[in-house]
């Protein structure tokens, strides 16, 4: 089964038409990247899937779980976010520090210590542990 995939997905801005029946699916485990031009949709893609915009057609389903629309706290809850591009990190921090500051507001009710372990986990995945 599918970690997240999107069926059909649709999205307008007035009468722009920003997605267009979009179709994704991504393997637990998988990686992939979405690519374009500025303008292009990706971050109105994002957006829909984490719940930011409800889209007008199409569905995102996560971890066999219909998603679409839900709000993007309740979609966070459910262990898909996304985050922001920073310019400057936490500059005070270590890499290991700024990782466990993320999983702390990514989780509702993290203790520290798991944190710790989820930051350990995640650079660990990306090579950087």
């Amino acid at each position: 089964m599918p970690i997240l995939e999107i069926k059909g997905l649709s999205k307008y801005f007035g009468g722009l038409s920003a997605l267009n029946e979009i179709n994704l699916t991504i393997q637990e485990g998988e990686i992939r990247g979405i690519i374009g031009p500025n303008g292009a949709g990706k971050t109105t893609l994002f957006n829909c899937i984490n719940g930011i915009y409800p889209p007008e057609e199409g569905q995102v389903t996560f971890q066999g779980k219909n998603i679409t629309g839900l709000k993007p706290y309740h979609v966070a809850r459910l262990g898909l976010a996304r985050t922001h591009q920073i310019v400057r990190p936490l500059n005070d921090l270590t890499v290991r520090e700024n990782v466990t500051v993320g999983a702390c507001f990514g989780r509702e009710g993290l203790s520290l210590h798991e944190a710790d372990s989820v930051a350990d986990e995640v650079l660990d995945f990306v090579d950087l542990g």
